[in-house]
């Protein structure tokens, strides 16, 4: 082999390298920090776009926060106590689907099994007036996280996190309900 076609070969191993690398550390950061997998499908006939597989997926995140926090103005609380969750899209082009990882567990211990999932279902199948197909998955392991990122590192599109629709200052921690609760006022006695 000649100096630049050797060169060639070295860079795209080191690609590959990297990239498979990459993909091994999204896997294992889903594993650890999700505690669903949604998988989303629009099933729509027309044109669907990247952006409004977006769209679609910022409005399941809106419904889906109004109805798990009880409140139409979920603008108003932090994000830490909305839906968490990011979803990476596949086959834009033939069948635009999601594979998202998803931290329900702040909602687990309110809301029983079978009843999360027919939630977000019902919000899914409004969302895309209809059309869609919804599977939440709350056991899952390496493969099937590696069956979900397997378009994730693709160069020409890219993921969709939750907290992308969220107000910039609802991204900060807040303090304590306790630190946030009113004082009650001291008078002071007159000296006069």
């Amino acid at each position: 082999m000649r100096g630049i076609e050797c060169r060639a070969v070295i860079e795209s191993e080191l690609y590959r390298t990297v990239a498979r690398s990459r993909r091994e550390g999204l896997i294992e950061w889903a594993i650890k920090s999700s505690t669903h997998i949604v998988d989303l499908a629009p099933n729509r006939h027309d044109r669907l776009t990247p952006v409004g597989l977006e769209k679609l997926f910022s409005r399941l995140c809106l419904e889906a926060d109004r109805s798990l926090l009880s409140t139409k103005n979920v603008h108003l609380r932090s994000s830490h106590d909305r839906l968490r969750m990011i979803a990476f899209p596949e086959k834009l082009d033939v069948n635009p689907h999601l594979h998202a990882f998803a931290d329900l567990s702040p909602w687990s211990a309110h809301l029983q099994k079978g009843s999360l999932a027919s939630l977000l279902a019902g919000t899914w199948y409004q969302v895309t007036e209809g059309s869609g197909t919804i599977r939440v998955f709350d056991d899952f392991d390496r493969g099937a996280a590696f069956y979900r990122t397997k378009e994730a590192l693709r160069r020409d599109h890219d993921y969709f996190h939750s907290w992308d629709y969220h107000p910039g200052d609802k991204l900060q921690r807040r303090p304590s309900a306790v630190c946030l609760q009113r004082r009650p006022a001291v008078r002071k006695p007159r000296t006069h």
